[in-house]
C-alpha cells in the first residue's frame, strides 16, 4: 500500500456485552485519538452494544452499530462492505471470531483495494485447526495478542508465522496523582463498601470479580472455603458478578453449608470501589488471557492470589507480585489464603511490587505507540 497522509482505521467488535476486551478497544482508541490524530482516522462497528457506544461517544470515536447474528449473516456482510467503501478503510481490527469472519469476507468484496486485516486475540480457548485454516489463515494479516501465552497458541495451534504476531498487552491509564486520590476517596468509602454486603468490622473480606461461566473458576474457591472455615470464621467471601453460572454457583454454596460465609453481589458497575474494600483478590481461573482484574486490582496495590494459568503468570510471580496455586488446586489455594490473610507486610509489598509490575507493562500511552508501529507495519508492507 503506498504512504498516505491519514489512514483510516475500523475496529469492529460483535460482542454484545461490555467487559474486559471492550473496555480495552475504548482505553486504546482514546490514546489513538490523543497522540495520532494526524495519522488515523479511527471508526467503529458494533453489534448494538449501547454501553459500548457511548463510552466511543464519550471520547468522540464514531461508530455505528450492525446486527451481526451469525456466521452466516449475509446481510452484515454486504452493510459492513458498504462501510468500507464509504470511509475508503485501509485496515480492520477485529476482535472476535464473528466479526472477523463477516468483516474478513466483507473486506475480499472490495475489488478495487487490499484492506490490511488484524486479529487482536483478548482470550486463550483453544483453536480449532478448522477455525484457524478458514479465518486465522486467509483472512487475517497479522495478530495482536494480549499475552505471551495465547501468542505461543496461535503459533502452535495454527501454526502462525511468529512475525506476523506481535504481543501488546491490554491498555490500561495509570495517572500516579490520580491513582492516589481515587484510592483515597475508595479508602473513605471501605467501611461503608463492606457493610453495605453485611460485613463486620472484624471480617476479612476475600473477593473473586469477574463473570459467572466455568472457565473462571468459582467451584474452586468454594472447595477452599470449606478447608478454610475448620480453622477460622472471620473471612466472608465475596462473589462479585453475573452470568450463567448464577444459580449453579448458589446452589454449589448452599450445598456445601457455606451460605453464612458467602455474598453474591451481582453485578457492579464501580468495580474499583469493591477492590480497595477487599483484603485479597482471588483469581482462581483455569484458562485467562491475561486477566483484567489482576491488572485493575494491582493498579490498586492490592495483593492477589492466583491460578498458575494463561497468561497469568506475565503479571503475577509467586511471592514477588503475588501468589500462585496450581489450576484447580483448591488445598493449595486454601494454604495460600490462610498463609496471607493475617501477614499485613507480605500483603502491602506484593501489592506494591504487582503496582510497579503493571504500571510499566500496561501504560496507554506506550500500548497505543506499539499498536501504531503494528499497524504501520502491515500498512507500509514493512516486514
Amino acid at each position: 500500500m503506498d504512504k498516505k497522509a491519514k489512514f483510516n482505521i475500523l475496529h469492529i467488535d460483535s460482542f454484545q456485552n461490555y467487559g474486559g476486551a471492550q473496555n480495552d478497544i475504548v482505553i486504546l482508541l482514546e490514546f489513538l485519538k490523543l497522540y495520532y490524530d494526524k495519522s488515523f482516522n479511527i471508526y467503529v462497528i458494533h453489534n448494538n452494544n449501547k454501553r459500548l457506544k457511548g463510552e466511543l461517544d464519550k471520547i468522540g470515536v464514531n461508530n455505528l452499530s450492525i446486527e451481526m447474528k451469525n456466521f452466516l449473516d449475509i446481510y452484515a456482510v454486504f452493510k459492513i462492505r458498504n462501510f468500507l467503501t464509504k470511509h475508503d478503510i485501509d485496515l480492520i481490527n477485529f476482535h472476535s471470531s464473528r466479526d472477523h469472519f463477516l468483516g474478513g469476507i466483507a473486506s475480499l468484496l472490495i475489488f478495487k483495494k487490499r484492506i490490511s486485516k488484524v486479529l487482536t486475540r483478548h482470550v486463550a480457548y483453544r483453536i480449532s485447526f478448522l477455525k484457524g485454516f478458514l479465518i486465522y489463515r486467509f483472512l487475517t494479516d497479522g495478530f495482536i495478542a494480549i499475552s505471551d501465552y495465547i501468542k505461543n497458541i496461535l503459533i502452535k495451534d495454527v501454526k502462525i508465522d511468529p512475525n506476523k504476531i506481535e504481543t501488546i498487552y491490554s491498555p490500561r491509564i495509570y495517572d500516579e496523582d490520580g491513582l492516589q486520590k481515587e484510592m483515597f476517596v475508595y479508602e473513605l468509602e471501605r467501611q461503608n463498601v463492606r457493610s453495605g454486603l453485611g460485613i463486620k468490622p472484624d471480617e476479612k473480606m476475600i473477593s473473586l470479580i469477574g463473570r459467572l461461566s466455568k472457565e473462571k473458576g468459582h467451584e474452586v474457591l468454594i472447595k477452599s472455603a470449606e478447608l478454610i472455615i475448620k480453622t477460622r470464621n472471620d473471612i466472608k467471601f465475596v462473589i462479585i458478578g453475573e452470568g450463567v453460572l448464577y444459580k449453579h454457583i448458589t446452589d454449589f454454596i448452599n450445598k456445601k453449608g457455606l451460605k453464612e460465609y458467602f455474598i453474591i453481589s451481582g453485578f457492579k458497575k464501580d468495580i474499583k470501589k469493591f477492590i480497595v474494600a477487599s483484603d485479597l483478590i482471588i483469581v482462581p481461573s483455569g484458562l485467562e488471557g491475561m486477566g483484567s482484574i489482576i491488572i485493575e486490582s494491582c493498579a490498586f496495590k492490592k495483593a492477589v492470589i492466583a491460578s498458575n494459568a494463561g497468561g497469568i503468570p506475565e503479571i503475577i510471580r509467586n511471592n514477588e507480585t503475588g501468589l500462585l496455586f496450581g489450576a484447580g488446586d483448591y488445598a493449595q489455594l486454601a494454604g495460600k489464603i490462610i498463609s496471607l490473610i493475617d501477614n499485613r507486610g507480605l500483603i502491602e509489598k506484593l501489592g506494591l511490587n504487582c503496582y510497579n509490575e503493571v504500571v510499566k507493562k500496561f501504560d496507554a500511552k506506550e500500548i497505543a505507540s506499539k499498536t501504531v508501529l503494528f499497524y504501520l507495519k502491515l500498512l507500509t508492507n514493512l516486514s
